[in-house]
């Protein structure tokens, strides 16, 4: 009997059991065959996937969240190649990355400083890709307004930056996306992955930028473009989310540790 528990207890990534990992995955490879968003520059789609892989931490915790998006990251490679036109590359961004954002960020109480860094490092990379590094000898011209461009890059990893320095996220976003009051609920999820995807959208989307070699102008209305969308879209997931964490708290299965039921 102690064998058949140890082996059940090794059969787990994350807590999380190898069978839901699987499982979920195949979920986001599905989903990926669904857009939700089109490229501002044309070439692809932001898929349904994004939305399953940022709650897959979730649901199955930090680990077994971000290795299940990532399953369904190369699943979705090889179906939907319309959303994945970098390949491999694609699967860190489209699939793992928003796992990896949103973990951090739910979990800002005892990630903070992981969350910091992942900030500044996300402000760094989007001010300076492409346009200014490696800019001119990469073919890049450099955005005509830098000062609206540098603003308009800060909305998406500088907001996030500032919550995470106060209370609201290090603190209480954690707090309210574990409470067992909805409109708590609902606000610390909605927070968090504002927060997430908000860090997430830089580093998504400069790679497609270097490699279809967009102009400033194209770039900055991409900035525009998902400026409404990704907040949005992270209301429209946690709207989501909570029926999800609910029904499963009330369901009887065992708790995944780390997971928010």
């Amino acid at each position: 009997m102690s064998e058949v528990k140890d082996s059940s207890k090794s059969m787990r990534i994350g807590g999380a059991s190898i069978a839901w990992i699987a499982l979920y995955g195949a979920l986001c490879g599905v989903t990926s065959l669904i857009p939700v968003f089109p490229y501002v520059g044309g070439g692809g789609y932001v898929p349904l996937q994004n939305m399953f892989s940022a709650i897959a931490p979730i649901l199955l915790g930090e680990v077994g969240g971000i290795v299940a998006a990532t399953v369904g990251g190369i699943i979705g490679m090889f179906i939907a190649p319309a959303a994945f036109p970098l390949q491999l590359v694609d699967v860190v961004l489209t699939g793992l990355l928003p796992a990896f954002t949103v973990a951090i960020m739910v979990n800002a109480q005892k990630r903070w400083g992981i969350s910091i860094v992942w900030c500044i490092l996300v402000g760094i990379f989007g001010s300076l890709f492409p346009f200014y590094v490696p800019g001119s000898s990469a073919g890049f011209a450099q955005p005509t307004n830098a000062l609206v461009y540098f603003l308009l890059v800060a909305y998406y990893w500088a907001i996030p930056l500032i919550l995470l320095l106060t209370p609201v996220g290090k603190k209480l976003v954690p707090q309210w996306a574990r409470s067992d009051e909805r409109k708590y609920k609902y606000a610390g999820l909605t927070l968090a992955y504002i927060m997430g995807l908000f860090t997430w959208f830089l580093p998504w989307s400069l790679p497609y930028w270097y490699v279809f070699q967009y102009e400033p102008s194209t770039g900055t209305a991409t900035l525009l473009g998902y400026m409404w969308w990704v907040p949005l879209f992270s209301l429209a997931i946690a709207v989501i989310t909570v029926p999800l964490v609910e029904a499963l708290k009330r369901s009887g299965l065992p708790k995944i540790p780390g997971a928010l039921w």
